[in-house]
């Protein structure tokens, strides 16, 4: 058996994916799985197409490592319409293995040892993990689930006071699938001008919001890298592609160099596939989706309410981050483990998640929704 001193200390200090934990978990037979953060839809027949397509056309070989010429152009092009993220080009896109591979290669890009990275609490499980890969320290940003985990007054007085080089916004968010107001990004954006304080937004959930409406901070603010990805809007998430794009050339060359030495590229066929996301027929699809999505979050919603927790609805993801009065979520999920349920303790995402658990309803139908609540709440 090897000896701890083989191993990095990086690695010892960071501890595995409690997402893909408890996913395990809920494996067993018999259990309804509320755990994964993924839709169970399948990915739009025509992105598929076009990626079988380009199998039987030969592009099984390296791409440029920034991804496809065509690809980046149609994401500069998408960004500009829908975001109104100006002044973009092939050059200040970079398309990597998922939103996750991307954050990884801007945080090593941009943090290192001695710098302090600022989060939301709760947040993605693989943020602070990330960040402590990077040698560099984390500070949390407090969430209130009385508010809906919106920031208020806590997370603005804590960011005001921060020295973090680095702010990763989510919003839509996980766990909590909370969407984080234009005015509320904007003071939080005009904070971090103030500061000279770089700030990744992590849009991953952009297209899932069932009441309001999406506003990218790039479209105002230079001192942003916007990540997204093709996993949630349409179903591609075992596709693994995401993408960044920054205002600043430099910045995309600096996060380039950690892919290149990571990844080399995308897998080629996928990107092609890709590009027929941007199609009418995958819009649909993925509108589809999003409108059945609110039906989940609806009824999970009205079942939470027969329950005895602070839960205010999200506006968007397919994630509720239930409170339950200070109870041991660790515990919790153990006994809704026991009782045929899955879910992810709170805690996992940071102390302000301690007492809430996370449900996805991303991978459950109404039906299975119903059952799961039924023993839950007997």
């Amino acid at each position: 058996m090897l000896k701890e001193r083989v191993f990095a200390d990086r690695v010892l200090e960071v501890k595995p994916s409690a997402t893909f934990k408890y996913d395990a978990a809920a494996k067993k037979p018999g259990v309804i799985n509320l755990t994964i953060g993924r839709p169970d839809f399948d990915t739009p027949q025509v992105i598929k197409e076009a990626a079988k397509k380009a199998l039987d056309a030969g592009k099984v070989h390296y791409t440029p490592s920034r991804g496809i010429p065509e690809l980046r152009k149609a994401i500069a092009e998408k960004l500009e319409a829908e975001n109104n993220v100006a002044d973009l080009d092939e050059d200040k896109i970079l398309v990597s293995g998922g939103g996750k591979q991307i954050i990884y290669c801007i945080v090593m890009a941009l943090a290192g040892k001695g710098d302090v990275v600022a989060i939301q609490n709760p947040s993605w499980v693989s943020y602070e993990a990330q960040i402590k890969l990077a040698n560099a320290e984390v500070e949390w940003l407090t969430l209130n689930p009385e508010e809906g985990f919106i920031p208020g007054a806590d997370f603005m007085n804590q960011l005001e006071e921060t020295n973090a080089k680095l702010l990763i916004l989510n919003s839509p968010g996980n766990p909590t699938g909370a969407v984080i107001p234009e005015r509320t990004i904007k003071k939080i954006m005009d904070v971090c001008v103030e500061k000279e304080m770089f700030v990744i937004s992590d849009e991953v959930y952009e297209k899932l919001i069932y009441e309001g409406k999406h506003y990218s901070p790039a479209s105002e603010y230079e001192n942003v890298i916007t990540v997204n990805a093709f996993s949630k809007t349409y179903s591609m998430t075992g596709w693994r592609l995401g993408y960044c794009a920054c205002a600043d050339r430099e910045v995309i060359a600096k996060i380039d160099i950690i892919h290149q030495q990571s990844l080399s590229c995308c897998t080629s066929f996928a990107q092609y596939g890709a590009l027929a996301a941007f199609s009418d027929e995958a819009k649909k699809a993925s509108e589809k989706m999003c409108e059945e999505l609110k039906g989940r979050r609806d009824y999970v919603m009205k079942r939470i309410g027969e329950m005895d927790v602070i839960c205010v609805k999200p506006d968007g993801a397919f994630y509720v981050f239930p409170y339950f009065n200070g109870a041991d979520d660790l515990e919790l999920a153990d006994e809704l483990l026991g009782k045929g349920v899955g879910v992810v303790p709170g805690s996992a995402f940071g102390s302000q998640g301690r007492g809430c658990v996370r449900m996805s309803y991303g991978s459950a139908n109404i039906e299975s929704l119903s059952q799961a609540f039924d023993r839950i709440i007997n």
